[in-house]
Parts: C-alpha cells; structure tokens; sequence
C-alpha cells in the first residue's frame, strides 16, 4: 500500500470517527501537501480534498477549517520563538480549533491582538462564548447597515488627506480593539487575585450602538459602546462602562451629552484614535476617562475615569439582556 493510501486512511478514520483529532488531522493534511504526495491520481491538491470530503462523508469547509487552524496555529508559535515565548506544541493543544478560526476573524490581521487572544484563548481565560461576542461586534461595527457606528465616517477615501484617511479606519480600529478586555488592566480597582479567588465568571461583554430607556430622564438614549463587566470591581459586580468615539472636535461636544445618562454609568470614557490626542483631550471634561487608539489597533488608558457609583443599573441591565439572550 503506497504512503498516500496509509495517510488517507488515517484521515477518513478521524473525519468519521474521531472528528476531535483534528491536530493530527493538520498534520496528516500538511504532509501530503508539502510532499505533494497527491500526485499523480489528483490534479491538484484542492481536487485530492474534494476527494477525501467524498470518501469520508464530510463537507469540503470542513477540511479546509482544519487546516487553516493548523495554520493559524503554527504561524502563533512562529512569532511567539521570534520573541523568545514559549508555548505549547500544537501536538499539546486542547483548545477547539474553531477558537483559533475565530481568533483570526477578530484579530482583522492585527498580529498584536492575535497574539493576545492566542494567549488568552490557551490559558482557557477566553471560552468560546467571548471569542463568538467579541466577533459579533467586530461585524456589527465593520457592516454598513444601519445602526452601525461606521456610518460616523461612511465617507469615501477619495480625495481625503493622509489624516483624514488614518481617521476614516479609526472607528473599525477602536471598536476592535475594545473587544478584549486588557486595556482594563491600568485601572486601579481592578483585584486579579480576589476575582480569581472568589469570582465565579469574568464578565466582559461589550455592546455597539447600544440604546435604552432611561426611567430617570424619561427618554431614550443611545452609546457608541456599552461595557459590562466585573473585571475591575469586588466579586459579582458589574460595572457599566459608557465608551463614545470621537473623531473630530465637533463630535466631542456631541459626545458630552452622554452626562445625561451619566446617572446609569459607572465610568464615562471618551475613545480617540493616537493622532488626535495632543489636538483635543485638552478640551475632554475631567468627567471623562480617555482611551487612546495607537496605529496597532492596541487601545490603552490616556487618563482613567473615575468610578461614581450608579444610581439606576436596572433601566441598562434590562436592556442589555434583552439583547444577548
């Protein structure tokens, strides 16, 4: 029997009968098409996997995902011996290759924020429920549907400055890198230890274009981003985040109306892409904390706001259910 029809026999096995080996899998998939082992019987390597999704009764998407997470894998621990880190061999890997797909659609390519999900993904800090909420706001934000925050800068890139064009991705950008929660890690509540200790579940779920009732001023309000969570906070408390996005000095005076529901928040944020910070967080009120949005897509805390303690959670919290449930 030639080494072709071992390697395939082998993989129809996983593909029908222990779909969870899917490391192997990569690796009995990579083989063949380093060794270009499909030749001569197939045309092509994309013909020998149209093969193999027949022979084993499995869609072709299937196969190719298994690859590709193979791959997403291999190039992580690339960068990660680059930078003299180590990490687990992909043979030592227990974590669902959909995590790694997903891990890539989040990241839109942005190596830094890869690697931090990689990490936190591999430290079971991230379960796949944060990665699918973190992808679903990636894609509410990248849509041009409406509701969604890109239609602040739906403008063609056409004819605009250089300036005008770094400020035309910032929204994307910003709403990216908020879908995790590091930048969170500088403010000064925050009690890893107590959390790991007596909290039950990280919450950290983050909602664009996020609108509510408010019961206090007897209308309804809309945010660029609401935050839920318990990161920085005693066990079991959630704290209510209100992040606008600026992009312009115009924007920001709009921004300020967020005071009108400031009685529902626990921390006030203004986000500013890197280039406009020296032009106008001079002009952001001391009720505000500001998020800094660098060039890598990496938000980080220019100034912190202050926690204030809310006096109505109820009339957010309802709201916020109704849209995650």
């Amino acid at each position: 029997m030639s080494n072709i029809k071992i390697i395939e026999e082998e993989i129809e096995k996983i593909l029908i009968k222990d779909k969870r080996s899917w490391v192997r899998l990569f690796e009995l998939i990579r083989e063949v098409e380093i060794g270009t082992l499909w030749k001569p019987e197939h045309k092509s390597f994309t013909r020998w996997i149209q093969h193999l999704a027949y022979e084993s009764g499995v869609t072709e998407s299937l196969i190719w995902k298994r690859k590709k997470a193979g791959e997403i894998y291999s190039d992580y621990q690339k960068r990660a011996k680059k930078n003299g880190i180590i990490v687990p061999r992909i043979e030592d890997v227990e974590v669902s290759p959909d995590n790694f797909e997903l891990v890539e659609k989040i990241s839109q390519g942005n190596k830094d924020i890869k690697d931090n999900l990689m990490e936190k993904v591999l430290q079971r800090e991230l379960k796949r429920s944060d990665l699918l909420n973190a992808w679903k706001s990636v894609k509410t934000i990248r849509s041009g549907e409406e509701g969604s925050i890109v239609k602040k800068n739906g403008h063609s890139e056409v004819g605009l400055s250089i300036k005008e064009k770094e400020l035309a991705l910032s929204v994307s950008d910003i709403s990216i890198s908020l879908t995790y929660s590091s930048w969170l890690d500088s403010l000064p509540d925050l009690s890893i230890n107590t959390l790991m200790t007596y909290s039950k579940k990280k919450v950290y779920k983050l909602l664009p274009k996020f609108s509510f009732y408010s019961s206090i001023t007897d209308r309804s309000h809309t945010i660029d981003f609401l935050l839920l969570e318990n990161h920085t906070s005693k066990p079991h408390q959630l704290n209510l985040h209100s992040i606008e996005v600026v992009l312009s000095e115009e924007e920001l005076q709009r921004s300020f109306n967020s005071r009108q529901y400031q009685q529902h928040m626990n921390y006030l944020w203004i986000a500013i892409p890197s280039i406009l910070i020296e032009e106008i967080s001079s002009k952001i009120s001391e009720d505000y904390g500001i998020i800094e949005i660098g060039g890598e897509k990496v938000a980080t805390v220019w100034r912190l706001s202050r926690f204030k303690p809310s006096s109505n959670k109820l009339d957010v919290i309802q709201e916020a259910l109704t849209k995650v449930l």
